[in-house]
């Protein structure tokens, strides 16, 4: 639902989406290119949503390592 609202696909329409786009740090639309929640849990304290923005950072800078994403000019972090 996040994509819908951000203007990425049309509401009801992400499900093709997902059947339609690569979605892998090595595909047309990478997400969650450090694996996500369920790949590092939450941190103790509540700070788990701000690792989004950490990860963001570290593909602008392209400094992720062999998860780093071809086009790495533009981010979007939601949480």
């Amino acid at each position: 639902m996040c994509l819908e609202d951000a203007g990425i696909c049309k509401k009801g329409e992400v499900g093709d989406f997902f059947d339609s786009t690569d979605t892998t740090y090595k595909g047309s639309f990478p997400i969650n290119t450090d694996g996500g929640q369920l790949s590092a849990g939450q941190v103790v304290g509540g700070g788990g949503g701000f690792r989004h923005v950490i990860e963001a950072t570290r593909q602008i800078m392209g400094r992720a390592d062999d998860r780093q994403v071809a086009r790495n000019d533009l981010c979007l972090v939601n949480g």
